[in-house]
């Protein structure tokens, strides 16, 4: 920070003392002719001395200093036409410049390659830089979050590092719903490691007419990113953006007073009909008198420190450009102790060279991310804290960790301060090179070498932690060592066409070819009982059986090393007649390694058609008055292909102590069998959409309608445990969705107040159309169940339906309850679905499903004057959320002893419509009527809306930044995650019980890091 700081003061004094000593200082004002309105950032040089040159500022202003003041002004910007004007020793030259329609029109990134906006008939979204300036975002996806519609990103938790799901028009396959990520136009970069700063725009393709192109992983839809680069005729350009602020964890959840939690124990113990009531009178007054301790959630937390920094050279002449950029990010993680929490380290150079007709354009990329966590389990460490009530402590006055009857092992306060760490060191190098060379003026050769090396690494120690009374944490003294190699290669030659005939018919085509390989390998080393202090081997280490080699299996059941390759022919061919219609098609023939070669090859093909209706000339009249319309459509084949390596083949692996001889144990062979028939996924998509705008295009508008049906779903087949091996995926499954989505923007000028308005709203439902020849597959998820069945969406929630409660004894005469339970006044009652007079499980009803509909994004934008305001708020209309445990539960299964504040709300005579049942001690009659059974107690309304970001900013008025130095000056302050509006009261409504993969991962308790608030100031500072 200091050293940013120093170079930008010396760099700024330089410039302005260095432009005291020039001959001419000329100024002005550049505004545009068609709307006198003034133009900011366009390139002013001194056509003599191009390296001689400025930018104006935010109200079109510029100052030059020129050694001759007979040489001529170029004013160059990307829209308009250029201009040049001959100095004639002047001091102040104004500038009006005219539209560039040619240049103006917005350049939308598709698949290897761009089209013209109003070209597009696929249904794509571009999301542009701006989305990512002044949010603290610790990745681009995080940043994406509403920013386009029907694209899906929640997150399983908010500790440094973590994931997050990535999700496109909802659920196309029972499998990774994952998304292709393509960056600069390579496959397979990774999103997360990227420099959110670097990004210039993404492109998110939805339909197969923009993404049938990628073939066989198209199927969860494309992202594209393209990172920034120089401009041409540009002078140097140096920014400078600083965001500084902390995360401020919360919970939205509270445990009851200590001498409250008592009460609430001797209550439940009273209903059970305990001998004894847990806590005596005195013992209670005496909890109220010395009140509560800390609760041991808050405890083991902290504000953390959060540091965005960012800094990039850019510029270009009439025949190169340049990019060079430094990112560094610095999130603390949230709990105490020794530092822990994520660093990334991001370097860029983008270069493009032009000689004659030939280009070339190059980038390399490196990123370095370095995560420091606990030794333990995040989830294991949150519900110890939460599940303690009021009157423990975790620390003594001597400094000796404490165990109490709740936490009978450890404490989570002592193994964050002395439990160990676990340290990961990832290096990512991503680059590409893309030659092109133009064979005539409509026909150009492009050929492009690209790829990634990722190497990562994991150490870990558990420290042996001693608790007092008793309890021990880290006995083993676990050593762990890491590593995983990946290299991903990526190479492709195409020849593009493009030429308009008589004026109105434009036509072009691209065909191209490309290979791409993957391999990675890995090891493991893992050793038990070494060294309390250095953790190196001694007497007694011994080496963990989980421990593995690169031709071994992971502990995951994983190999540690595989390959796999894709050969493809992908082409396009457009048609435009006049800009009215459109036409294009596009296919990709796909061959891959994971299947036999007899069947390796599969066709993905796709067609789209658009209609600009208001270029009719009967509809002169309503262009000119009010807007344009277009209407579009797509159709065609994408595919899956995300399974594991050589499935179509029989494998062996090796395991340890199969069975012991000679009193050791003897290693044993395993095997897998092969399916030599398993094929790709195929998914036909329909897509039909709107684009309007209004207002003379101040207000525009899309609305698109979708249709997806994915046949050949790979699942693993159900075989009985007994069976004694794996059996590969099949092909037996079939799903469909189909959604919509709106977007409409609104932008309004004015004399000193400008204002835009982005809305966007996405809907998706699936439901399983085919699966296995009609067999269901029920999976236990905690208390619950999810479904998957032919006719419902996929993993629907299964359970018992709550019909209030049991009020008095006359109404328990008679009803059905489970058999073998008695229940009392204030159990759950159940409905008895088919009326046989007992409660079981032909009783459970079908509830909804846990994906996220009406999920909806809001921008709005204002500048006055020099202040700047922007607003992002964020959410979901509809979700089926289940929570479980402790934050159902009162006193948990004996494994939480709390209650919190949400829980009062339990049923008495006096309290007959509560949203809880009675009191009761866990293995009691009515706990296990009430909580053993899964009914839809446990599901919430999961909608929320949340103001996810909130800047305001102010810059420097362009003579006062020009004193600087400095082209441009700005300073804001950053909020994020700041109010949050949900039915759910006591749980983060965006916290997502299913893992990336789309299956369930334990439902939501008080088992997740606590969600973060954030404060910040930032400074984006140009030269």
């Amino acid at each position: 920070m200091r050293f940013f700081l120093t170079s930008i003061l010396f760099f700024g004094g330089y410039v302005y003392s260095t432009a005291q000593n020039q001959k001419t200082q000329v100024t002005g004002v550049i505004t545009s002719k068609s709307e006198n309105l003034s133009l900011p950032g366009v390139s002013v040089v001194d056509v003599n001395e191009p390296s001689n040159g400025v930018n104006a500022d935010f109200d079109g202003h510029y100052s030059i200093s020129l050694k001759n003041g007979s040489t001529t002004l170029r004013f160059t910007m990307i829209g308009y036409k250029p201009v040049e004007i001959k100095v004639n020793n002047r001091t102040a030259i104004n500038v009006a410049m005219d539209l560039d329609v040619a240049t103006l029109e917005e350049v939308v990134v598709v698949g290897y390659g761009t089209q013209k906006k109003r070209k597009v008939t696929g249904a794509i979204d571009q999301v542009s830089s701006q989305a990512f300036e002044g949010r603290p975002s610790v990745n681009a996806t995080q940043a994406l979050q509403g920013k386009a519609p029907s694209l899906i990103i929640q997150q399983t938790n908010s500790e440094p590092g973590a994931g997050l799901n990535i999700n496109i028009r909802g659920i196309s396959t029972l499998n990774n719903n994952g998304p292709l990520i393509v960056i600069d136009g390579i496959v397979g970069g990774d999103i997360n490691s990227l420099n959110p700063n670097d990004i210039d725009s993404v492109s998110v393709l939805k339909d197969a007419g923009s993404a049938a192109i990628y073939g066989s992983r198209a199927n969860n839809g494309v992202v594209l990113i393209t990172t920034k680069k120089g401009s041409k005729s540009k002078p140097m350009t140096v920014q400078y953006s600083s965001l500084v602020g902390y995360n401020n964890p919360f919970y939205f959840t509270k445990p009851v007073h200590g001498y409250e939690n008592a009460m609430l124990r001797n209550e439940a113990a009273y209903n059970s009909d305990a001998a004894n009531a847990v806590f005596t009178s005195a013992q209670i007054a005496e909890l109220k008198a010395k009140g509560d301790t800390k609760w041991f959630a808050e405890e083991i937390v902290k504000p953390a420190l959060q540091l965005n920094q960012n800094l990039s050279v850019s510029g270009g002449n009439q025949n190169s450009t340049y990019l060079v950029s430094l990112g560094y990010l610095d999130q603390e993680s949230n709990f105490v102790g020794p530092k822990k929490g994520m660093q990334r380290y991001n370097f860029r150079i983008n270069l493009t060279n032009e000689f004659g007709k030939f280009k070339l354009t190059s980038s390399l990329a490196y990123s370095k991310q370095k995560i420091n966590d606990h030794s333990s389990s995040t989830g294991t460490l949150m519900v110890d804290a939460f599940r303690v009530p009021l009157y423990y402590t975790q620390k003594d006055e001597e400094g000796n960790y404490l165990t109490n009857d709740v936490l009978q092992q450890f404490n989570s306060l002592g193994i964050l301060e002395k439990g160990g760490f676990r340290k990961y060191d990832n290096d990512d190098l991503f680059g590409a090179l893309n030659a092109e060379f133009k064979l005539t003026s409509f026909l150009k050769v492009k050929g492009v070498f690209g790829g990634r090396l990722w190497n990562g690494s994991m150490f870990s120690r558990t420290k042996q932690v001693n608790f007092s009374p008793s309890g021990v944490y880290g006995a083993d003294r676990d050593t762990r060592d890491e590593t995983t190699k990946a290299l991903d290669l990526n190479t492709q030659f195409m020849l593009e066409f493009n030429k308009s005939f008589a004026g109105v018919h434009n036509i072009g085509a691209m065909i191209g070819v490309s290979n791409e390989n993957h391999s990675h390998r890995s090891i493991g080393l893992y050793k038990k009982f070494t060294d309390p202090d250095l953790g190196i081997p001694g007497t007694g280490t011994v080496i963990g059986d989980d421990s593995y080699n690169s031709n071994g299996t992971k502990p995951d059941k994983n190999p540690a090393s595989s390959k796999n390759s894709l050969n493809s022919l992908f082409g396009r061919a457009t048609y435009d007649f006049n800009d009215k219609y459109f036409a294009e098609v596009t296919f990709r023939y796909d061959g891959s390694s994971k299947f036999r070669e007899e069947i390796r090859w599969g066709f993905f093909p796709a067609a789209t058609v658009g209609y600009a209706l208001t270029k009719e000339n009967f509809m002169e009249s309503y262009r000119d008055k009010v807007g344009n319309i277009k209407l579009k459509s797509s159709y065609g084949i994408v595919g899956n292909q995300n399974v594991r390596d050589f499935q179509y083949q029989t494998t062996y692996f090796t395991f340890p102590n199969a069975y012991g001889f000679n009193n050791s144990g003897v290693t044993g062979t395993g095997y897998t069998f092969a399916n030599a028939d398993i094929q790709w996924e195929r998914a036909a998509t329909f897509n039909v959409g709107l684009e309007a705008d209004f207002f003379k295009g101040a207000l525009s508008f899309s609305f698109d309608y979708f249709d997806k049906v994915t046949s050949d779903i790979l699942i693993p087949p159900q075989v009985p445990g007994v069976f004694g091996t794996q059996l590969p995926d099949f092909n037996d499954a079939k799903l469909g969705n189909r959604g919509w989505e709106v977007s409409a923007t609104y932008r309004h000028k004015g004399k000193v107040l400008n204002q835009s308005l982005t809305v966007n709203v996405g809907d998706s439902k699936n439901k399983v159309l085919e699966y296995s020849g009609g067999d269901e597959k029920l999976t236990g998820v905690e208390e619950l169940q999810v479904l998957l069945r032919e006719g419902l969406p996929y993993n629907s929630y299964v359970g018992l339906k709550r019909d209030g409660y049991f009020q008095n004894w006359e109404e328990i005469q008679g009803a059905a309850v489970p058999d073998g339970l008695s229940v009392v006044p204030g159990d759950n009652r159940y409905v008895d679905a088919n009326k046989d007079g007992k409660i079981d499980d032909n009783d459970k009803f079908i509830f909804g499903n846990p994906f996220p509909r009406y999920t909806f994004g809001a921008t709005y934008t204002a500048d006055y004057k020099n202040f700047d305001l922007s607003i992002f708020i964020q959410g979901v209309g509809k979700r089926t959320m289940m929570i479980r445990g402790e934050l159902v539960e009162p006193f948990h299964s004996n494994y939480g002893m709390t209650m919190y504040t949400h829980q009062l709300d339990y049923w008495t005579p006096q309290n007959p419509d509560a949203r809880y049942p009675r009191l009761a001690n866990n293995g009691t009659q009515s706990n296990t009527n009430n909580f053993r059974r899964g009914s839809d107690m446990y599901l919430y309304d999961g909608a929320y809306a949340r103001l996810k970001n909130i800047q305001l900013g102010y810059s420097l008025p362009a003579n006062t930044a020009e004193k600087l130095g400095m082209s441009r000056f700005r300073m804001y302050v950053s909020g994020q995650n700041l109010l949050t509006l949900s039915k759910v009261k006591f749980l983060d409504p965006e916290l997502s019980e299913f893992n990336g993969n789309m299956s369930p991962s334990g439902g939501n308790s008080g088992r997740a890091f606590p969600t973060q608030a954030y404060y910040g100031m930032g400074l984006d500072i140009s030269f």
